[in-house]
């Protein structure tokens, strides 16, 4: 398979993944937002989105403190969490990796962060990130979320992740 060939394969995995991903966004903000509508929820636009950068600021900071309580902390505690990255999805909080693992990316760079009403207590965020997850070698990429308004505050519930694809080699 020629390099062409093969950067767009990962290209049509990756369109393939980020749409399922999109189309579980909008069916998770769909149900909240039928939720929050019966619950009568006051929260607006504005408020959603201050609080959703909050718990994201608030899960960045744990991540460079290495913090694995105060990370999971900003996480929805449910069957409901939704984790995807290019080797698939998981769901549930209960069987979560990082739960029982204390990986840290040895350096991580957030550029972009930005948040966006999608529904009342549903908000959208995103972020580019230069990476390094052992010295020497550095990763760029995407990571979004999506926050919920729960008892707690402004929670996780979608956590998404993608590498951006290597560069061909150079034919030197």
């Amino acid at each position: 398979m020629s390099e062409v060939s093969t950067v767009n394969a990962r290209h049509s995995r990756l369109w393939r993944s980020t749409s399922l991903y999109i189309g579980l966004v909008l069916m998770a903000s769909a149900e909240l937002h039928a939720q929050t509508a019966r619950r009568g929820s006051g929260n607006t636009a504005a408020k959603d989105s201050a609080d959703a950068l909050v718990t994201f600021r608030e899960n960045i900071a744990a991540i460079h403190q290495r913090d694995q309580a105060r990370y999971l902390a900003t996480y929805v505690h449910t069957d409901r969490l939704v984790r995807h990255s290019p080797a698939g999805m998981e769901t549930g909080y209960e069987n979560w990796s990082a739960r029982k693992t204390n990986a840290w990316p040895d350096t991580l760079i957030v550029r972009e962060m930005r948040v966006t009403p999608i529904a009342p207590g549903v908000v959208y965020g995103y972020y580019r990130y230069i990476g390094v997850p052992v010295p020497g070698d550095t990763l760029t990429g995407v990571s979004t979320r999506v926050f919920v308004r729960t008892p707690e505050g402004m929670r996780i519930t979608v956590s998404a992740s993608w590498n951006d694809p290597a560069p061909p080699a150079s034919k030197e």
